[in-house]
């Protein structure tokens, strides 16, 4: 679990902390945006109980330390992808959370998605017929969640084999369905194909009548009410990321990333910066090299068109990312602001991580999910005044 730094959080304190920390570079979290974020979606579908999205270290955040959080504004149910991400998270939330697997249980784990109190998904008739004859195995009708693949083509029964299933009633009667899901494809704009995949969703929900329903993740959100059902999956929202122009819901920022300078120097005009020589010097310049590199999760496409901030200035990046270092000009800053250990500012107030994450043609989640482990992660809540760190 994260140790507390002794110290009252504010920005400043936070931009402090993070300078002085040996780690070269530093996602810092902020709780409490998290917890604006939880309590928005929440709001915008007040009828529905609000689940949590933690797969892949939510979504690189930090599970172990996101998820309890989250338990404690009364958040019980957690998504995250396999049995070893349950496992993983099962120690974290209270033994009433419920761990919905996504992936379902590959075959041979389901004594252990069992043991530890996890509920798979079912995708499959494989799935399936694994699953019932475990629940054979043990004489116990377990719980577990059926996926319905009503439009997305990736995950879940087809409708035809759904039909052809329930029609079987024994087929299902050996367990317990505590769960309904489908995934919609295109949430952000509410279309026909939404509307299509909401009419098919609706036609098979009464064959689990004591199922909770699950259609909407963040985004279906905002497709409207009738999208709500008894379960949301929130998980980009409550992590900040918001692919949408709806008043309603502007996430506040949750994700801060920062670096150091380790190196300055002077660089004349006509020679080369980095490998390949991809930049050439126009004119005399100061470069600083900073510590983190695509193997942090720096995305390599931002070189020679990307950007950083110093001190609230706008710092471009010069030649290719390395995998530990990028090279940023500095020419037009005070040379005390670019002095080794100097804070330098990735995703800031300045450049979210929507903004590095579309001049990089990625994902918001796609970025934070590669920003690797030797980038330190620092917890931080003004709310609550503490700051903690892993």
């Amino acid at each position: 679990m994260p140790d507390t730094i002794g110290m009252e959080a504010d920005p400043q304190h936070d931009l402090a902390a993070a300078g002085r920390e040996t780690s070269r570079s530093t996602m810092i979290v902020d709780l409490s945006a998290i917890e604006v974020n939880y309590r928005k979606c929440q709001a915008l579908a007040p009828r529905s109980a609000c689940g949590a999205v933690v797969k892949a270290d939510a979504y690189g955040l930090g599970a172990a330390r996101i998820a309890p959080f989250l338990a404690s504004l009364g958040c019980a149910h957690f998504f995250v992808a396999d049995v070893e991400e349950g496992i993983a998270l099962r120690d974290e939330v209270p033994s009433f959370a419920k761990i919905y697997m996504l992936h379902g249980a590959m075959p041979g784990m389901e004594l252990a998605a069992e043991q530890h109190n996890l509920l798979p998904i079912l995708n499959s008739r494989e799935q399936l017929e694994a699953w019932l004859r475990h629940c054979r195995l043990r004489n116990r009708a377990l719980p577990a969640g059926i996926h319905v693949d009503t439009g997305l083509s990736r995950l879940g029964f087809s409708i035809d084999e759904l039909d052809t299933i329930a029609g079987n009633g024994s087929a299902l009667s050996e367990m317990r369905v505590v769960l309904f899901m489908s995934q919609l494809a295109c949430a952000e704009w509410r279309n026909e194909v939404c509307l299509e995949q909401l009419n098919r969703f609706r036609r098979l929900a009464h064959l689990f009548p004591n199922a909770s329903l699950s259609l909407s993740n963040s985004a279906g959100l905002l497709a409207g009410y009738e999208f709500h059902f008894d379960l949301i999956r929130a998980g980009g929202g409550i992590f900040g990321f918001s692919t949408s122009d709806d008043p309603d819901f502007k996430p506040k920022q949750v994700v801060r990333l920062r670096t150091k300078i380790i190196q300055s120097r002077v660089v004349e005009r006509g020679e080369t910066i980095g490998y390949f020589r991809s930049y050439t010097v126009k004119k005399r310049m100061r470069i600083a090299a900073a510590a983190i590199g695509y193997a942090d999760g720096f995305p390599r496409t931002l070189g020679n068109r990307g950007h950083v901030f110093i001190c609230g200035n706008r710092v471009p990046v010069v030649g290719f990312v390395s995998m530990d270092v990028i090279t940023i000009d500095v020419t037009d800053l005070h040379e005390n602001w670019t002095r080794p250990g100097t804070v330098v500012d990735l995703i800031c107030p300045e450049q979210t991580v929507g903004d590095m994450a579309s001049s990089a043609k990625m994902l918001s989640d796609e970025l934070t999910t590669s920003i690797g482990r030797r980038c330190r992660r620092l917890y931080v809540s003004s709310e609550r005044n503490d700051m903690r760190h892993r």
